[in-house]
């Protein structure tokens, strides 16, 4: 830069800030002479570290990880506000403050190696140059570069310091050792209006592998804890977040707060209320889904449904709402879209397909999947209509359909299991399982959906089998008709037929037992006379030999009418 006269004019120097309990040796080193850099603010607590970023005070900064709430949350705000530099850490926690984006060094570094690394990132490298070959001498009148900009004369002097720190590994060498131990991802999304997200990702979780991840981040309506029957306890994923955001979350401690939920699978609990998605901070999570990638074959995410606000607050430079979910449709492997099976639904799984920009577009696979379809909301033939419009109006051309099956779906909510894991024979659980192949062709649930199916039709044809065996043997009532023949009344499976005295029975239906012989004939019961005797005791009762029809004579009323008399 050159002044009015054409001489080159003194650079300004760069604005540090330091939050630091023990600052005394790093600020004489900052602003010694020559060192192109001078402290503008001491900060006490992270609110101040985070006002004097926001207004513009200094470039540069360097923080001591036990200052007071720092975290990754702290460390994205200060790289949104246009502020980098370095941290400090003592010697055992280096690895685990390594992935918050800012180069780390130890306590025990010395000021004057801190101020060189400092004036490295400040000219945008990792690491402080090596010496400089001697300089060609200049012909009269040149001005030299270490003139114009003292940062080379600065990162000169400091180039004889050996640095305590160890150079970053290549990040390509690493995610190409790391890219086979790392599982997929999986989101669930669609629009407003509760098209079945919840229901479908509890499926797949059971179907995708023999170990799954599930995770609720759900901000506006977290649902799987209900869903899957389990007490509403503190959030796990909450919990995960928190942790991820101070660099301590690693694989034991997230076994210890997933949830079992079935064989094999896992669940991560949401929020409890929608006002706390503000625990859920954007910088934290991605260690969070690396964390879980490393623990399981499959992580499935229930996210919220309908448009993603992820617009940074202009004066807090706070992420929105729907950063978190923002983030994984970028990074997922593949992205479920689920829209109900009715005209309302349709439409406005169609808007959300047509409102996707290249920011948010999802950069993996994308699966439309259409539910709860019935020909009452959508014509004779539903599935066809679906898929016709779907085509015509959102060029969606594989679409997976899932039938209307309430009873179903009732029955696995009140379980408290999932679809694919309740009720896998049901047309609801085999649709499903074939959207499960179509994601993993080597999960093998429309197999096991197959398998359940015939194991189903074994049982029941089993059970019909033992309720004949065990059912009462038949019963018989025998009457006499006009002309003295015994008529049979049938019960159950069994048909008897024979004379009044038992002489001849037999069983019709083949298998049934055979039924005991019939008491004898009984008295009838005792007829009062006007005058106190009975009927019986004044006349015998007379059978007859073939039937058992009363005579004439044994009917009371005619011999009270006077047209009989003994």
């Amino acid at each position: 830069m050159m002044d009015g006269h054409g001489t080159p004019a003194a650079p300004v120097p760069r604005g540090v800030l330091l939050a630091l309990d023990d600052d005394a040796g790093i600020l004489r080193a900052i602003n010694a002479p020559g060192s192109g850099m001078t402290v503008v603010r001491r900060c006490a607590d992270t609110t101040e570290l985070l006002s004097a970023a926001l207004a513009g005070l200094g470039g540069l900064a360097v923080v001591g990880t036990d200052f007071d709430e720092l975290d990754r949350t702290v460390i994205d705000r200060l790289s949104r506000a246009g502020v980098t530099g370095l941290l400090l850490a003592p010697d055992a926690d280096r690895e685990r403050w390594s992935g918050v984006g800012w180069p780390v060094e130890s306590y025990a570094t010395p000021p004057a190696e801190v101020c060189a690394r400092l004036q490295a990132i400040g000219r945008g490298r990792t690491t402080p140059p090596e010496a400089p070959a001697p300089a060609a001498p200049l012909a009269s009148g040149q001005v030299s570069q270490e003139e114009v900009d003292l940062w080379e004369e600065f990162e000169a002097a400091a180039a004889p310091h050996t640095p305590s720190y160890s150079p970053l590994p290549d990040q390509a060498a690493v995610n190409a050792e790391t890219a086979s131990a790392r599982g997929a991802l999986v989101v669930v999304w669609g629009p407003q209006g509760a098209p079945g997200r919840s229901t479908l990702a509890a499926a797949l979780a059971a179907g995708l592998a023999d170990e799954t991840i599930l995770v609720d981040a759900d901000v506006e309506a977290p649902s799987l804890t209900q869903l899957l029957g389990l007490p509403e306890d503190s959030s796990a994923l909450a919990t995960a977040a928190r942790l991820a955001s101070r660099g301590r979350l690693d694989a034991e401690v997230l076994d210890r707060i997933l949830v079992p939920v079935s064989d094999g699978c896992r669940l991560l609990t949401g929020l409890g209320r929608p006002g706390r998605w503000r625990e859920l901070p954007p910088a934290a999570m991605p260690e969070v889904w690396e964390r879980c990638r490393f623990s399981a074959p499959w992580t499935v995410v229930d996210v919220a449904g309908g448009q993603v606000d992820d617009a940074i607050d202009d004066f807090t430079l706070e992420p929105g709402r729907g950063a978190v979910t923002a983030e994984l449709l970028r990074s997922a492997d593949v992205v479920v879209i689920v829209g109900a099976g009715d005209p309302i639904g349709v439409r406005r799984l169609l808007q959300l397909i047509d409102d996707l920009d290249d920011d948010i577009r999802p950069s993996g696979r994308v699966e439309v999947v259409v539910n709860r379809v019935r020909a009452a909301a959508a014509g004779p033939a539903p599935q066809r209509a679906v898929r016709q419009a779907l085509a015509r109006f959102g060029g969606v051309e594989e679409v997976t359909v899932l039938p209307d099956d309430a009873q179903t779906a009732d029955r696995c909510l009140m379980e408290g299991r999932s679809v694919l894991e309740a009720a896998p024979a049901s047309p609801l659980g085999k649709a499903m399982a074939e959207l499960v192949d179509r994601i993993d062709p080597h999960s093998g649930a429309v197999a096991r959906a197959g398998l359940a199916s015939r194991g189903a039709l074994i049982r029941a044809i089993a059970a019909l089998m033992r309720s004949r065996r065990t059912r009462p043997p038949a019963k018989t009532e025998t009457a006499a008709d006009d002309g003295g023949a015994a008529n049979t009344r049938h019960h159950g499976t069994a048909r008897v037929t024979g004379s009044a005295d038992g002489g001849d029975m037999r069983a019709a239906a083949i298998g049934a037992p055979t039924p005991a012989p019939p008491p004898p004939p009984q008295a009838h019961p005792a007829v009062v006379s006007e005058r106190g005797t009975t009927a019986l005791e004044a006349a015998p009762t007379a059978l007859t030999s073939g039937g058992g029809e009363r005579t004439d004579q044994d009917s009371p009323r005619r011999r009270r009418n006077g047209r009989h008399r003994a």
